[in-house]
């Protein structure tokens, strides 16, 4: 019995629900952990995963410091081909915050894809001096609040390794 409970204590501390992803996966930057229910891929320099109903999108890569501006163009112009998103520029939201401690700004947009209204937000976390994550998610209002608990605990899981 006490090896009984000693396991189910052990599953339930555990985080098997989630993998932790190491960002870049060869020299990490940060560290990110991602729901096993989420559709998750590595592409060497970035991290993306898709919401299990396919309605939301994430988004997380490391950019020079002096090139954040570029890194989200580039990024910007993923979505687009990717799926057919436009922007309303005039839309644009920025806000400074903190995350652990480590700076924080939050730009987001109001746009449209193929199947409607879309909102996109991109966040820069500067995990040290000189070495931001770009962390971009974009889904509908509607997806971004049924999953706005799971992009939070994405979100606070972002650490140095």
């Amino acid at each position: 019995m006490r090896k009984f409970i000693a396991f189910l204590c052990a599953v339930l501390v555990t985080p098997a629900f989630s993998a932790t992803h190491k960002v870049p996966a060869d020299n990490p930057l940060a560290t990110i952990q991602i729901s096993n229910k989420w559709q998750t891929k590595e592409y060497g320099e970035r991290v993306e995963a898709t919401s299990p109903d396919g309605a939301l999108h994430f988004l997380v890569m490391p950019v020079e410091a002096n090139k954040i501006s570029e890194s989200m163009g580039e990024a910007m112009r993923y979505l687009r081909n990717r799926d057919g998103i436009t922007v309303k520029s005039e839309s644009l939201k920025q806000e400074q915050g903190k995350l652990h401690g480590m700076e924080t700004r939050n730009v987001s947009w109001q746009g449209k894809d193929m199947k409607g209204d879309v909102k996109i937000r991109f966040t820069i976390v500067l995990i040290a001096e000189k070495q931001p994550l770009l962390v971009a998610y974009w889904g509908s209002p509607e997806a971004e609040k049924k999953n706005e608990a799971e992009l939070t605990k994405i979100l606070q899981s972002i650490k140095k390794p």
